[in-house]
């Protein structure tokens, strides 16, 4: 699960490593160090899968922590660098785990701050300015020339999505609202361990909805990432289809890759009020 991590910070997926791990009954929480970058992970288990429902990182000049599904939706700025019980308590981690972990995490021993020109008189970081924009809900600009939207996981159930839209006809004042993303019902997901062939059975849900005056048209080549917060099987093929565009664009197959399904879709045009809804689901080979 950490492997996209460590391709995007341009380190060896290989020389990631995992310590102090804790896990208290459905709850477990882990240090990581790839390179120079080092965090914490909080695993949250549900529906068969352990599923990343929390993150501290460093980024830029400072730590965000960030809690999605299991847990409740947050993104934050953090009192200290790393975290302690509070803030675990505070993002939903369960007190038996914290009360384990205190005495088994080094992070929480023993808090490292972050540099002296990042921390005050008391030991907190101070906030700054830019790293405001990791926990913001971008709306997204549509650039006839081609573009890209992004959403934080913390705000799309913990599904990291990035789509790369291709050149289109779109006027001015087009924009994308914040993409919706919702993570399958224990009556939807594709069962874990699987042991049974299945027709189709969900891994992921979401929605997009551009803002515009008149339709636009999209060129052939928008291509969508899509890291997820729990481990696909890689034995299965992984269909998304999406719905409401002028034509259902779909089924467009993919097999995972650092935990991550790559999809490169066909030309499509979106009508003004109508929200694209996209579904994907594991199949058998």
């Amino acid at each position: 699960m950490l492997a996209h991590a460590a391709r995007g910070w341009k380190a060896d997926p290989g020389t990631t490593r995992i310590s102090d791990v804790v896990v208290v009954k459905n709850a477990a929480l882990l240090s990581w160090d790839i390179g120079a970058n080092h965090g914490l992970m909080g695993l949250i288990r549900r529906y068969g899968r352990w599923w990343d429902a929390l993150e501290y990182k460093h980024e830029l000049d400072g730590w965000i922590d960030s809690a999605s599904y299991p847990l409740a939706l947050k993104c934050s700025l953090t009192a200290e660098p790393v975290p302690v019980a509070g803030t675990l308590l505070d993002d939903g981690l369960p007190r038996d785990l914290i009360d384990v972990a205190l005495t088994h995490n080094t992070d929480l021993q023993k808090p490292k701050l972050a540099g002296a020109a990042n921390v005050s008189s008391k030991g907190r970081i101070r906030p700054t300015i830019m790293i405001d924009r990791f926990c913001s809900r971008p709306v997204g600009g549509i650039e006839p020339g081609g573009g890209t939207l992004w959403q934080i996981p913390s705000y799309s159930s913990g599904y990291d999505i990035t789509i790369v839209y291709g050149r289109n006809d779109a006027r001015y004042a087009t924009y994308a609202r914040p993409l919706y993303a919702r993570s399958p019902t224990e009556a939807e997901i594709i069962p874990y361990p699987t042991t049974l062939h299945f027709t189709s059975t969900a891994v992921l849900y979401f929605d997009l909805t551009i803002k515009s005056s008149a339709p636009v048209i999209f060129q052939p080549g928008t291509t969508i990432d899509i890291w997820f917060p729990f481990v696909l099987e890689d034995t299965l093929n992984y269909d998304l289809t999406i719905g409401f565009a002028d034509a259902a664009i779909g089924p467009i197959y993919s097999k995972p890759f650092d935990n991550v399904l790559h999809y490169k879709l066909p030309g499509f045009t979106v009508r003004p009020g109508r929200t694209l809804m996209a579904e994907i689901d594991g199949n058998w080979p």
